[in-house]
């Protein structure tokens, strides 16, 4: 379990901290029951989150509210792009989304996916393109339609590329 955490990016003290708080207050039996162990995983999880949890207060007066969406590659941004639009678009918000993800191949395209299932405009380009140009165009873009949310992904890659 320590690996795992480790490997999901969670930090060496965190992982320390919840595999500490799991040897004390998990009993035996959920230490070598793999379902009973998941269940006081999420428990701990949530207890160090909750201290910091609060809701994403949106600024209504300046539109449009700008999300970058930031992280290393593969963690789940254009997924999670796409849920958060549905989520502002059932609360009544007007979303629109940049791809600003130029670098992963079918990265545009799996934004665009997003849009057209909750149609929601996407702005793009190809990839390869310039992301600061593609998220620029959607800001303007948003800014000229009275969009409330504007969610730009990223790539997640460094400057080297690699």
């Amino acid at each position: 379990l320590e690996e795992q955490l480790l490997i999901a990016d969670i930090g060496v003290p965190t992982t320390s901290k919840i595999i500490k708080n799991l040897t004390e207050h998990a009993s035996r039996k959920e230490l070598q029951d793999a379902e009973l162990l998941y269940q006081q995983l999420k428990v701990e999880m949530a207890d160090i989150l909750e201290p910091v949890a609060r809701p994403l207060e949106i600024d209504s007066t300046k539109k449009p509210y700008v999300i970058l969406m930031v992280g290393v590659n593969g963690v789940g941004k254009t997924t999670t792009i796409g849920k958060l639009a549905r989520k502002f678009q059932a609360e009544g918000k007007s979303v629109m989304l940049a791809a600003g993800d130029t670098f992963r191949a079918a990265a545009v395209e799996q934004l665009q996916v997003w849009g057209e299932r909750n149609h929601i405009p996407v702005v793009a380009q190809s990839t390869g393109s310039d992301s600061a140009s593609v998220i620029f165009d959607a800001m303007q873009s948003a800014a000229a339609r009275n969009i409330d949310i504007l969610i730009a992904d990223t790539a997640g890659r460094l400057q080297n590329k690699n």
